[in-house]
């Protein structure tokens, strides 16, 4: 006879079931290790990191939604639970090649070591040197950070800065969340689908990282201390259309201007002291990256205009400083180059088409990786107007915001990345209209202009199906970002062979001599900068082999590194054969340089006369 009571054995049930949860986090980190362990970089093939994932990633990643999504419909909801299944995520989807890459990823973040290092060493930028010094104030802190931590650079931060930075940004994104006006669950859906879907690598060492936290911050800020006050009473004859234009008049107003229409959530002298420490973070940011006060400008002008912002001088105080830097602290950029910055103001069509069908070039796996990138902002965007239709709310602020950032794109193309930085900035808010999509908040001032139907004795369906479908939203979308994100580490990731290289080439560089690479995929910048020369032979341009080599010789550079990543993007973006790199190196020994370095994934060569 058994000894447990049915009392017993359903409360048993009801304890497993509460923490089934976490346990299936715990076994998707076993899952992850066991994947990260098998997984060999120097496999990688065209389609990046994906490549050399087995199928412990994807058990793991499925567990990790799937504790998520029963976490997200308990009731009551479990903060700790759901923050530790959404660090998860992020581990998954932004700390997988942090974990397979040898070492860190992105030419750029190499370049960025280098800047701070040269402002260890001399205390101050070096003016005239790279446009991104005329902003130094990103590099500044972070040489601070270096000599604080008593390293010798800043090359010991790098690998692990994407994980790091993403978890960071957790916080602001839970304060927007509670406060943007969604329900509890649609907030924490929306947060899982930002990190779900956010293939954009901008997270990597660098101040647009820093700066995008900045952002998030001031955002969450104010969305904490501002709440829209109530709309003044319309007649119950004025239809349901009828009020909403009357109740849009008010949105230039002077007392919308003057941000009457939003109240205060927290005592003055709080208040204060926040704008205080806003008004800070605004002149770090200012000093520190191009864009971020610009968009902050936007951002601020969306939320007063919806009423969510109490103090438009929040928004005079970012202009005076973004303008004042650009002309006095970066005037070292703009004298002589106006028509980088205002050259492409209004022409939105040559910024779309750098931004986009630029791209659709190269090999098989190159355009599948960029169709599918378009495909899934495409899904999400498509979710998040399915969201601004069915959602009621108090206040806008957030299509506003999702909108606000693409304004951008009428002055800037910003290098070609202008679409892919807006819609990295409109992402917070586009992920939790997407949730609204599935988890509309019915209750607000502002109704749906398609509300819910009420489905009767098939509600507890319609429930359901609302659950299934949540769950293979943000499953779908974190393994198309798992393939996207890392589509491009083929060429973008580098081997311990081509830093041995890399560092070999530095040591026989002599001041004012020049090293050279075929199209700059390289781990280098770090060392040398103001006395070593970095040049690539071609860039991006897609030349034959033969141009290429023509190029070089022409050029004479001191040293030469020819590597795996370089070969790589010359086969799938640029169509080069598969054996271009090797007879490159023979065409070079053939003419005045000879090898002094080989390692299975690159080659150093000197120039002998």
């Amino acid at each position: 006879m058994s000894s447990t009571t049915p009392r017993d054995s359903g409360d048993l049930l009801r304890v497993v079931w509460g923490n089934v949860a976490v346990a299936l986090g715990v076994v998707a980190i076993v899952l992850w290790f066991v994947a990260v362990r098998e997984a060999h970089f120097l496999n990688m093939d065209a389609y990046g990191l994906v490549s050399v994932l087995g199928w412990p990633y994807f058990a793991g990643l499925l567990l990790v939604a799937t504790g998520f999504i029963i976490e997200l419909f308990r009731t009551p909801l479990r903060s700790l639970r759901l923050i530790f299944l959404i660090a998860l995520l992020a581990l998954f989807i932004f700390g997988t090649a942090c974990a397979v890459e040898p070492v860190a990823s992105l030419t750029s973040s190499w370049v960025h070591a280098g800047f701070i290092q040269y402002i260890v060493q001399h205390g101050r930028p070096l003016n005239g040197y790279d446009a991104r010094f005329s902003w130094p104030g990103g590099f500044s802190m972070a040489a601070v950070l270096v000599a604080f931590a008593g390293q010798a650079n800043a090359i010991g931060f790098l690998r692990w800065f994407p994980l790091l930075i993403e978890l960071s940004y957790l916080a602001p994104l839970l304060v927007i969340a509670r406060f943007s006006g969604v329900s509890r669950r649609a907030g924490w859906l929306g947060i899982a689908l930002y990190y779900s879907t956010n293939w954009i690598y901008q997270d990597y060492f660098s101040p647009q990282a820093l700066n995008y936290l900045f952002f998030l911050v001031v955002v969450a800020t104010v969305f904490a201390c501002w709440q829209p006050r109530p709309f003044d009473h319309i007649g119950a004859d004025i239809g349901g259309w009828m009020r909403r234009v009357k109740e849009s008049r008010g949105l230039l107003t002077l007392s919308r201007l003057e941000g009457r229409d939003a109240t205060s959530t927290w005592t003055s002298e709080v208040t204060i002291w926040v704008l205080g420490l806003i008004g800070l973070i605004m002149m770090a940011s200012s000093m520190s990256h191009q864009l971020t006060p610009y968009v902050l400008i936007l951002a601020l002008s969306a939320c007063l205009l919806t009423r969510r912002l109490g103090r438009p001088e929040l928004i005079l105080l970012i202009i005076v400083l973004a303008v004042g830097w650009l002309s006095l602290g970066a005037s070292n950029y703009w004298v002589g180059h106006l028509n980088d910055i205002f050259g492409s103001v209004f022409q939105v069509s040559s910024t779309i088409g750098s931004n986009v069908t630029g791209r659709l070039t190269g090999g098989v796996s190159h355009v599948l990786i960029v169709e599918t990138r378009i495909i899934l902002t495409g899904g999400l965007l498509l979710l998040a107007g399915i969201g601004f239709l069915r959602r009621s709310a108090d206040s806008r602020a957030l299509e506003a915001l999702a909108g606000a950032p693409f304004l951008v794109l009428l002055a800037q193309s910003y290098g070609g990345e202008g679409l892919q930085r807006v819609v990295l900035f409109g992402l917070p808010f586009t992920a939790l209209l997407a949730a609204s999509a599935l988890l509309p908040l019915q209750g607000g001032a502002i109704k749906a202009l398609f509300p819910s139907s009420r489905f009767g004795r098939f509600e507890h369906v319609v429930e359901r199906t609302m659950r299934v479908g949540a769950f293979l939203v943000v499953l779908a979308f974190a393994f198309a970002t798992t393939i996207v994100r890392g589509g491009n580490d083929a060429y973008e990731a580098f081997s311990k062979g081509e830093l041995a290289a890399v560092n070999l080439a530095y040591d026989h560089a002599r001041g004012g001599q020049t090293i050279e690479s075929v199209n700059g995929y390289l781990p280098i910048g770090q060392r040398g900068v103001g006395t070593v020369i970095i040049t690539s032979a071609v860039g991006e341009s897609d030349l034959t082999a033969r141009q290429i080599s023509k190029s070089m010789l022409h050029h004479h550079a001191n040293l030469i590194i020819l590597s795996r990543s370089q070969q790589q993007y010359g086969v799938q973006v640029s169509g080069l054969p598969l054996d271009w790199e090797v007879t490159l190196e023979s065409t070079l020994v053939n003419h005045h340089y000879k090898i002094i370095g080989q390692w299975p994934t690159a080659t150093v060569l000197q120039l002998t006369r």
